[in-house]
């Protein structure tokens, strides 16, 4: 079983792994996992509008309430968490986990409408990749409503694909990935149909 470790501490603010000058008084630094909450809390109706997730902690007994407590003390795998800041003013973040000894997963990325449209996250996202490249990760998934295209096409142009469908709390959602092993990026080519297997891919994937 891989074991998983914590490098960013929920409670203690890491090196400067990406403190990045956006440009027009914008930067993107570490915060803690406590501020990333914090700020959740305080702005997040004004970033995701009309979301509807299913009311976990209203239907949970008491004692299943105490448990799930539980769960979140439990050691968790890689986090990132980097706010947002213009001006010296926390406008949004980014958060990010790790699921398991290969893949990252972009949870969570989001800021205020006022500062939207202004090409921030295309800024940020190859900054993210080159970030979980240099850690050894092969795969960066992520999540997103279906009709999200602010999101999903900046996404597709830095190369990720299509991955999935799926049904959860808030909705039908699609699920990206991006392969830092080009191998696999063709292997899912064949996968989808848009590829022949030939030669090494056809190989590697016991054709």
């Amino acid at each position: 079983m891989f074991q998983k470790h914590l490098l960013f501490a929920k409670g203690e603010k890491e090196p400067a792994l990406i403190d990045l000058d956006l440009g027009q008084g914008y930067r993107i630094q570490p915060i803690t996992y406590q501020e990333y909450l914090d700020a959740c809390a305080r702005i997040e109706d004004q970033i995701f509008g009309e979301y509807f997730g299913f009311r976990w902690q209203e239907a949970r007994s008491p004692e299943q309430r105490q448990r799930v407590a539980e769960l979140q003390n439990t050691p968790q795998g890689i986090q990132l968490c980097l706010g947002l800041f213009f001006e010296s003013e926390l406008i949004g973040w980014h958060y990010s986990e790790q699921a398991d000894e290969q893949t990252m997963v972009m949870k969570d990325t989001g800021w205020l409408p006022g500062h939207q449209n202004k090409g921030l996250y295309s800024r940020l996202l190859p900054e993210l990749l080159k970030l979980f490249g240099s850690m050894g990760f092969e795969l960066v998934k992520s999540y997103h409503r279906m009709t999200n295209n602010q999101v999903i096409i900046p996404k597709l142009k830095a190369g990720f694909v299509i991955n999935g469908f799926m049904v959860d709390t808030y909705g039908n959602n699609v699920q990206l990935v991006y392969t830092f092993n080009s191998d696999y990026l063709e292997a899912l080519h064949v996968r989808s149909g848009y590829r022949t297997p030939r030669g090494r891919t056809a190989k590697l994937l016991g054709l």
